[in-house]
């Protein structure tokens, strides 16, 4: 089935669930598959080690809380899956909301981001942000005073692998000697790093050091006021906000799943999500990505996409 072309100023993707109690590889696929028919932007996928049994402590959450099993108990990795979606896709978007990549070796990962690249023919975003689970750095053997800092300079190094031969990066924390690193991404900036956040910190480390700013929000008054945060400091570091895209990730909770929420975008009946969207141009936002609740189906969520297309007119 050939693909459908959006006239659309803010871009539309969409969740795959790679990550929950059934992950179904073909179900994948036809998610895949149908949304570039149905002419969607993109399709996106998360990145989880592990579902401790016993209660995480989440940044912004005053107690520990037990992960849900619904959307954490058994998560597909998300370079491999969107390999696999590669291959059954030509012209759809493919990307990763987020890597933690400081559970990684830089230079491995931007080997493995770059192959997907490659094989994908210039098709990957990556969604980035420097992990928080500490459990997960426990067992990766990543000691946690790497954040901050050190996912500076783990971003620096991918971008020098992903640079000219020979690649020489002086670290301080990630060093590597002048060689030849190969495969490079498509293009020749590299790969687009679009950096997630938890805090106000991480809303100044995104403007400095991002490609592009990757919210995780459905209060639409949160995020007007943190991308106020986000462009108030990517001007201060002398770079335009205008040139970098801001993508958004958003649950969506149809009909009558909805939060209950008033503030909450894209819950609720599909006819109000015009609105959402609407609202979110406004806000300048440029790409926004709907991961939809567990156990939804690929017939049904197509249908929820296939809705918003028409009610929104893109």
């Amino acid at each position: 089935m050939d693909a459908k072309v959006r006239d659309a100023t803010v871009q539309l993707g969409i969740g795959l669930p790679n990550g929950g109690s059934d992950v179904d590889p073909a179900g994948l696929v036809r998610l895949a598959v149908g949304a570039e028919a149905l002419g969607l932007d993109s399709v996106w996928v998360v990145d989880r080690w592990l579902r401790p049994h016993a209660p995480v402590a989440m940044p912004g959450v005053p107690v520990p809380v037990v992960m849900p099993a619904e959307y954490y108990r058994c998560v597909y990795d998300p370079i491999e899956v969107l390999s696999f979606i590669a291959a059954r896709t030509t012209k759809i978007k493919l990307g990763t909301s987020a890597i933690n990549v400081l559970l990684h070796p830089p230079v491995l990962l931007a080997r493995r981001l770059a192959t997907l690249d490659r094989l994908s023919g210039g098709r990957l975003i990556a969604g980035v942000t420097s992990g928080w689970m500490a459990e997960e750095f426990a067992v990766a053997g990543v000691p946690r005073d790497h954040l901050g800092d050190g996912f500076d300079d783990h971003l620096a190094a991918m971008r020098a692998v992903w640079g000219p031969d020979p690649v020489d990066h002086p670290g301080p924390r990630y060093a590597i000697p002048a060689s030849d690193i190969g495969p490079k991404p498509c293009g020749p900036d590299g790969i687009p790093l679009i950096i997630g956040y938890n805090t106000s910190a991480g809303i100044r480390r995104a403007a400095r050091i991002g490609d592009g700013f990757h919210p995780y929000r459905n209060d639409l008054d949160q995020l007007a006021d943190e991308l106020d945060q986000w462009r108030e400091a990517v001007t201060a570091q002398g770079r335009d906000p205008s040139r970098l895209p801001v993508v958004l990730r958003a649950e969506a909770t149809p009909g009558d799943n909805g939060t209950g929420d008033e503030k909450a975008a894209f819950s609720g009946a599909v006819e109000s999500w015009a609105d959402d969207l609407a609202r979110i141009e406004a806000l300048g936002v440029d790409h926004v990505l709907l991961h939809f609740e567990p156990g939804l189906g690929v017939d049904a969520t197509l249908r929820a996409m296939a809705d918003v297309i028409e009610m929104s007119g893109t």
